[in-house]
């Protein structure tokens, strides 16, 4: 089993942004106070907005400094590809990218991505809000959501058996129709849901159970025991419980396909990356998005903490 308590991880004020400086960054635009003070305050020789399309941003509404779009309809491993290439061409430099407004598939793939591009070393950075907006009705999400369907890169050997089941793993947030489109996806199998305990703030916790609550009907055998716990600001512990489910079920002898589903957090998405690309990959593992098609560009209120993670990329192979 993978130990993830070695790589590094620190939190700290917005006020001690301008003691770090980088070569480049990379932020997903949106209209949070957390990202555009994020983006204005850290120090950085060259800075890029991505502008998702999810968003919704007409050509009068995106920044006025450099910014990158994403076509509407190309693959995001195409996309990756032609963000990267407006990266720094010298792959030891000081990179920067914060994830707090990016789409969550986005950033399933980019360790991936920078791992093939040939860095080694990358710096992720995400800012907790003070709260949400709408308190525990807070919903990500707009719009109908169009299928639920593998990530690119992360598809496993999957199998057919009939002497065990099928087992998806949540990481649940405040979009229970993200965490019902998922479960329905899946209803023959054996749902559990890892939840942020503590939250990026103490509510936070006990609004995402509500929320999740109302996806009650599609999860499967929902009750205490089908819980389970991991920091939401934290990646990597994310990763550890995960690691550490998995082998219990796969202990179990009765999880033939094993399905991640990462719809809370962005930290908790970034953990199921690292899990997969850590372990997973080359088993029946894969993991499962549900694709929505419009998401809101505020839902919260404040700034409380960035966090900052170092990515070794070294830490996995392609």
């Amino acid at each position: 089993m993978y130990d993830y308590s070695i790589f590094s991880r620190t939190r700290f004020s917005p006020e001690e942004l301008g003691d770090r400086s980088f070569d480049f960054l990379l932020s997903a635009y949106n209209d949070s106070e957390r990202v555009i003070g994020l983006f204005e305050r850290l120090p950085a020789s060259q800075k890029l907005w991505l502008v998702h399309p999810e968003y919704g941003y007409p050509a009068d509404e995106r920044p006025s400094s450099a910014w990158w779009s994403p076509n509407p309809h190309e693959a995001i491993v195409d996309a990756w590809e032609r963000c990267i290439d407006q990266f720094p061409a010298d792959r030891s430099s000081r990179v920067a990218i914060d994830i707090t407004g990016m789409m969550r598939p986005y950033l399933l793939l980019l360790p991936l991505m920078l791992k093939r591009a040939g860095f080694q070393y990358v710096t992720l950075l995400y800012s907790d809000p003070v709260s949400y907006i709408s308190g525990h009705e807070t919903t990500f999400s707009k719009g109908p959501i169009e299928r639920v369907a593998i990530v690119p890169g992360y598809g496993g050997l999957h199998r057919t058996a009939f002497d065990g089941r099928d087992c998806l793993v949540i990481g649940a947030g405040y979009d229970h129709e993200l965490v019902k489109a998922a479960a329905e996806s899946k209803k023959n199998a054996e749902h559990y849901l890892l939840v942020g305990l503590p939250g990026l703030q103490p509510h936070m916790y006990q609004e995402s159970l509500y929320r999740v609550s109302q996806a009650r009907e599609s999860i499967n055998d929902y009750r205490t025991r089908t819980l389970l716990f991991a920091p939401a600001s934290n990646p990597f512990m994310t990763a550890q419980v995960l690691s550490e489910q998995v082998a219990m079920l796969r202990q179990r002898g009765k999880a033939n396909n094993i399905y991640l589903c990462p719809v809370g957090p962005k930290t908790q998405v970034l953990g199921f990356a690292w899990y997969y690309l850590c372990e997973a990959r080359g088993t029946a593992t894969s993991i499962v998005f549900p694709y929505a098609q419009k998401y809101s560009r505020e839902t919260s209120s404040g700034w409380a903490t960035v966090h900052e993670f170092i990515l070794e990329l070294d830490a996995f192979s392609i």
